[in-house]
């Protein structure tokens, strides 16, 4: 560890209504299994939410930030939740971009003795790739395995699949500049909604730059923004650090 870079520390609180656990420094894939071991430990002797402090986290990296989300998701399957008491910036840009947030419950949800979103349903997956046309395919699988594990199906979902392949395909195709670049995927589902996001290092693009449908109809570009409009309930973009689609599809 260089000079200046705060290792992580951990510490853990008890009262109030659920156990809080502290962290601050650096978390990154050196010492994430020590995050991790406590997580573990606290899932199995609490039968509550657990309230996380990431205020003073000063960086968080994606191989750290997947571990935090396979724990998040072992508190889903056990019937209660991760509690985001406060996130510093880094980290919750990261949340954020990768819409995440669904995962964890907030002060509104988790305030009294019971969790109002501690029950719900709600499947996830994490995972980077090598930015090659032929991991587009794996992307595509693997966010259909969610949605498939929480009941999401039929047309509904056939949409959302083709969404995702033109996110992913465009991450490869306008958001790598070589061979050691990677694409990042999220997704989360309950049986009410979907959401995606598929982020790369690309430089981005302006939104007014985009064709009109009726020009894109013509032109090697653009179509599958038009396409994922027309078929998700929400696409944003961001352009912090690379470049972010999210897209939200909700039944009903």
């Amino acid at each position: 560890m260089g000079l200046g870079v705060a290792p992580l520390s951990l510490s853990l609180e008890s009262g109030g209504n659920k156990p809080s656990l502290v962290v601050s420094g650096h978390v990154d894939e050196t010492n994430i299994d020590r995050l991790v071991t406590v997580l573990d430990h606290l899932v199995e002797e609490h039968e509550r939410c657990v309230s996380l402090d990431l205020a003073e986290v000063a960086s968080i990296d994606t191989t750290a930030l997947g571990y935090l989300v396979e724990s998040a998701g072992t508190f889903t399957e056990r019937r209660r939740r991760l509690h985001i008491k406060d996130a510093s910036h880094a980290v919750q840009e990261k949340l954020d971009r990768h819409l995440l947030m669904d995962l964890f419950c907030c002060e509104a949800e988790c305030a009294g003795h019971t969790c109002e979103i501690a029950s719900r349903v709600c499947r996830m997956d994490l995972f980077t790739l090598p930015s090659e046309p032929v991991n587009c395919g794996e992307a595509r699988v693997r966010v259909r395995q969610v949605a498939e594990s929480v009941g999401l199906g039929g047309n509904w979902l056939r949409d959302v699949m083709v969404a995702v392949g033109e996110a992913v395909s465009n991450a490869v195709r306008h958001g790598s500049s070589s061979a050691d670049d990677t694409f990042t995927v999220s997704c989360i589902a309950n049986p009410e909604r979907i959401s995606i996001s598929v982020s790369d290092s690309g430089p981005g693009f302006t939104i007014d730059d985009v064709p009109a449908f009726e020009d894109a109809l013509f032109r090697e570009n653009g179509r599958g923004i038009h396409c994922m409009n027309a078929l998700m309930d929400e696409v944003s973009f961001s352009f912090e650090g690379g470049t972010s689609v999210r897209l939200v599809k909700r039944m009903g």
